[in-house]
């Protein structure tokens, strides 16, 4: 029970993750619009930076640093092309689900490169809150009365077990869904092999922009299409 009734241990946090992310879903729609899109994105960064100042989760774990690069970049070559394929498939899939493409007019290149940067921003987040989910359960997992064979491995997956109801919660359409689920995937399985990050973030932003693209430049642009970014 130290675990999770300690400020400074792993359970306590991972607990408030979920009694917070709770709350915050459930507070969103009561909130003025112009807070809305801003309470996600700050529970994915405060919860965990909260947790690594209070020392209730090791950087290392979560993936920030004492991270080896060479097998790092190897790994991510591969699982790069992997969600290129994927994004192939899925241009491929809503060519045929959508009626027709509809042209739209250029947007000024400011605008194109803030809303890139708002996306990898919100993807980085998104994925620092997955790694301190992986970090604080491998963490709490090693501590088990019971010993665990490769504990990693197991938070790993229990982490995206934790993070896939949220992660597609406010998803418009099941192809976002669907997408955002296959980058949990791919995020989780860099994770347990390079245990870093940043490169993690990497691929989180970029195959969510190529799908974002793939998706949504292939349908007229609604109020639906305008919300898959993650919030």
């Amino acid at each position: 029970m130290d675990a999770f009734l300690s400020f400074h241990a792993a359970g306590f946090w991972l607990v408030m993750a979920l009694i917070l992310g709770v709350a915050a879903l459930g507070a969103k729609p009561y909130l003025p619009t112009t807070v809305q899109p801003f309470l996600m994105p700050a529970f994915w960064v405060l919860t965990p930076y909260l947790a690594l100042i209070a020392g209730g989760v090791s950087p290392r774990l979560v993936g920030l640093y004492f991270i080896d690069w060479a097998v790092s970049l190897r790994i991510g070559i591969g699982l790069a092309l992997a969600l290129f394929a994927f994004a192939l498939l899925a241009r491929a899939a809503s060519m045929w689900t959508v009626d027709g493409p509809e042209k739209r007019g250029a947007r000024p290149g400011v605008e194109q490169w803030l809303d890139s940067l708002a996306t990898i921003g919100l993807c980085g987040a998104e994925e620092f809150f997955w790694s301190f989910l992986r970090g604080a359960l491998d963490e709490l997992f090693v501590t088990f009365p019971i010993a665990l064979d490769a504990p990693g491995y197991w938070a790993v997956w229990s982490a995206a077990l934790l993070a896939a109801p949220m992660a597609v919660f406010h998803q418009p359409k099941a192809v976002h869904r669907l997408v955002k689920l296959v980058i949990l995937a791919m995020t989780s399985i860099l994770f347990f092999y390079t245990r870093n990050f940043w490169l993690c973030w990497a691929l989180h932003a970029l195959s969510w922009m190529l799908m974002l693209q793939s998706v949504n430049g292939s349908a007229p642009r609604t109020k639906s299409t305008a919300r898959s970014r993650p919030e």
